[in-house]
């Protein structure tokens, strides 16, 4: 079974602010797949094109912002200290992320 399985409080750092979810992730082979829900209004939004390899990975996501939909791609690695970091691109540009187990 993956490290990755489970439930992981995903902080992405943007010039906006800190945007928070929860990943649901299900590893099985080199797949990756599950949901995002946003912490703030509720929002979710299916992992796609999910693929692992050990313990990094990257995968699509498409959610709903108040001017249409927009496509992040996150790529993340976890480390040694049960910590998942990374980064999420979009058009407005790339951001850090962090990530610990469990759910906002």
């Amino acid at each position: 079974m993956s490290k990755l399985n489970g439930s992981w409080k995903i902080t992405v750092h943007t010039y906006m602010g800190d945007m928070r979810s929860t990943g649901y992730f299900t590893v099985e082979g080199d797949k990756i797949t599950g949901e995002c829900k946003d912490a703030g209004n509720g929002a979710v939004a299916p992992i796609v094109n999910g693929v692992v390899t050990g313990n990094k990975y990257e995968y699509d996501l498409t959610i709903k912002t108040p001017v249409g939909e927009m496509t992040n791609h996150l790529v993340g690695e976890l480390g040694d200290d049960d910590v998942i970091r990374g980064t999420s691109s979009n058009p407005m540009g790339s951001f850090d992320f962090d990530a610990v187990r469990g759910e906002f």
